[in-house]
């Protein structure tokens, strides 16, 4: 019987960053009451999980090929700085727009919802753009694209690659949420719509570019804000009404390309 490489990458990424979770985020936090800063090292090495999971078990799970041809193929693509500048503002503007909504709702501004933190603006956004951004695309988008899209169409395979890396995060709604009322349901809701429709989004940068750096500013453009984020749970709500108004327009439009040529 044939191996089912794509189901050991996705059996082994969820124990892994589940065990880290728990024994060295735990640990950090519960044992060694570390600090913030430390914290948020300590997830970004967690978010990596799904790279190195991938690089250092590459026999296990690509055998029939070298670590070094996957990678240049997953960048292999011309980077073109209008559709690169276009990711990042795409989930970006999303955020921006629904956190816009929600003040006009609460008649509160913005910038009330924008919390700057103790940490320094340049370290926030590197810290950022070093966590899930650039530790998690190889896996998601790199291996698990291709594999996925061996056996499906592409909107089947993007929304399965999409509820892979949405319930890849389940451990942290429990541990990392503000949200562990009635709100924690919308809150799940919001994180699965809201995450399958992003990786529908990026597909279709890499379907026309084949390079990851689409994905990583398209992640990283939808990553940034929250950093500063302090808003209720209508904020998110908001921004899935949003995501299921733009994502089946995009696929659609995408459709029609297609269709045309």
């Amino acid at each position: 019987m044939k191996t089912n490489y794509l189901k050991k990458y996705i059996i082994s990424s969820y124990i892994l960053v589940w065990a880290l979770i728990i024994f060295v985020a735990g640990t950090a936090s519960l044992v060694f009451h570390a600090p913030p800063v430390i914290m948020w090292l300590v997830r970004n090495l967690i978010a990596w999980s799904p790279t190195y999971l991938l690089l250092l078990g590459w026999k296990y799970f690509r055998p029939e090929e070298t670590r070094t041809v996957f990678v240049k193929r997953c960048f292999s693509g011309k980077i073109k700085l209008l559709p690169l500048l276009s990711s990042f503002a795409l989930t970006f503007g999303i955020s921006v727009l629904a956190l816009f909504l929600f003040s006009g709702i609460t008649g509160k501004p913005i910038l009330s919802y924008i919390n700057l933190g103790k940490t320094a603006l340049p370290l926030s956004i590197f810290l950022s753009l070093s966590s899930g951004p650039t530790g998690e695309e190889l896996g998601w988008r790199g291996f698990m694209r291709e594999e996925f899209n061996r056996r499906y169409s592409f909107l089947k395979s993007s929304v399965c690659q999409g509820l892979v890396w949405c319930f890849w995060h389940t451990l942290l709604w429990v541990v990392d949420s503000d949200f562990t009322d009635w709100r924690a349901i919308p809150y799940v809701i919001s994180n699965i719509v809201v995450i399958t429709s992003m990786t529908v989004l990026m597909n279709m940068f890499l379907e026309r570019h084949n390079n990851l750096l689409y994905s990583v500013l398209l992640h990283f453009g939808f990553n940034i804000i929250y950093v500063f984020l302090d808003a209720d749970i209508g904020f998110f709500m908001i921004l899935t009404v949003l995501y299921l108004m733009i994502t089946p327009t995009a696929v659609l439009i995408r459709n029609k390309s297609k269709g045309k040529r």
